[in-house]
């Protein structure tokens, strides 16, 4: 796995050798960016269920101001750090919380994040859809108003119509869907 573009495009990542992860694939990330294009250049960037931290990574390599990566499971933080400081060395504007994504989310105080993204195993998102969360990101104030939030889930789950989001794109590549919500002025926090 790979950078596919930007200040850092064709480094190599490492990837926590578990069932738990299923990193997002370099096409999904390239087609991902490519509509981010012209959101990503001093975004606050949101990498949950961050794995390897490639999507981050990614943006961060795109222009992203900052990039804050949550993830729950040690071992794949380790490599995530490890990614960090082969990739973008010791700069600023990177954090890693070690932390349950939703719990995380339900207790958020901070300044919102211009886009979000979320990459849960497959059957967790499935299970609990995105509504709620998207519901509880802009309640939390997690991504600002005019924000972006990303998820990444299985081709044959849908995207959740939910109030004070507006679905801008949902697309399918082989088994992946990507679908990218912006959330509404005057909604929540």
């Amino acid at each position: 796995m790979r950078i596919t573009g930007g200040e850092f495009g064709g480094r190599n990542l490492l990837v926590p050798k578990s069932d738990a992860i299923r990193p997002t694939q370099d096409r999904v990330r390239e087609a991902l960016f490519n509509i981010l294009a012209p959101e990503i250049a001093g975004a606050d960037f949101l990498d949950l269920f961050a794995g390897s931290g490639a999507v981050g990574l990614e943006a961060i390599s795109r222009g992203a101001l900052s990039a804050t990566f949550v993830e729950a499971n040690r071992r794949h933080v380790e490599v995530l750090n490890r990614n960090l400081a082969a990739v973008a060395g010791g700069a600023a504007g990177r954090s890693v919380v070690v932390a349950d994504v939703y719990r995380w989310i339900a207790s958020y105080s901070g300044p919102g994040f211009t886009i979000g993204f979320a990459d849960p195993p497959y059957a967790l998102g499935e299970e609990k859809g995105y509504a709620s969360v998207l519901a509880k990101l802009a309640e939390r104030g997690v991504i600002r108003e005019d924000g972006l939030f990303v998820a990444e889930m299985t081709a044959v789950q849908h995207a959740e119509e939910t109030p004070g989001w507006d679905l801008l794109r949902d697309r399918t590549y082989g088994k992946t869907r990507l679908c990218i919500w912006r959330r509404m002025k005057g909604e929540g926090k």
